[in-house]
């Protein structure tokens, strides 16, 4: 119906009445959609950079473990020396 056909049969509040229901109905149809939407983009997004994260941690361990394992190794190596120039010192 056109507004103006309604202002006549109905008066002034309901045509406001009604103007209102279709603002609000759009306006709730774009919340549910275009919001959500892109709310649902953003925490995707959000998701990957906290699997990336992880991702990232999970490698530094294993790297630190690696690191603790050579340094663990040097320093048996060195202890051995010391202790055979103990020996050959006194043997000397």
């Amino acid at each position: 119906m056109d507004p103006i056909q309604i202002l006549q049969e109905f008066g002034f509040p309901v045509l406001i009445a009604l103007s209102m229901g279709y603002v609000l109905y759009k306006n709730m149809n774009w919340v549910q959609h275009e919001l959500i939407e892109d709310l649902e983009e953003r925490f995707k997004r959000l998701e990957m950079i906290i699997i990336k994260l992880i991702d990232q941690q999970k490698k530094m361990q294993i790297e630190l473990r690696g690191i603790k394992s050579k340094y663990e190794a040097l320093v048996e190596i060195v202890n051995k020396l010391i202790i055979r120039n103990k020996d050959n010192e006194k043997t000397n």
